[in-house]
């Protein structure tokens, strides 16, 4: 498998939610790990002193993440907007 796609993003966590936003990037990457079989690697980095989180998963073709997403069970492991927005102050996708 070659991969031709590779998603990332870094994300910072409002005050006293930093182990939220862990959980709520993790899920994500796992699920789409568990359920596809395009994920060739995934990683979540979490640093608490600087309170963020980078997420990187790198797949076969792009229309892996974004089949899954669109599917109920990948709506329901990319989790709920309002939760993500009581927990992120910031999103950065590159």
């Amino acid at each position: 498998m070659q991969p031709t796609y590779t998603f990332m993003s870094r994300s910072t966590a409002k005050p006293g939610k930093f182990d939220d936003l862990v959980r709520i990037t993790k899920t994500p990457p796992q699920a789409l790990d568990s359920d596809t079989n395009g994920v060739i690697a995934y990683q979540v980095s979490a640093d608490r002193e600087r309170n963020s989180v980078v997420v990187w998963v790198t797949m076969d073709r792009k229309e892996t993440m974004y089949d899954y997403l669109a599917t109920e069970k990948g709506a329901a492991a990319h989790g709920s907007q309002e939760e993500m927005e009581e927990i992120t102050e910031t999103f950065e996708m590159f």
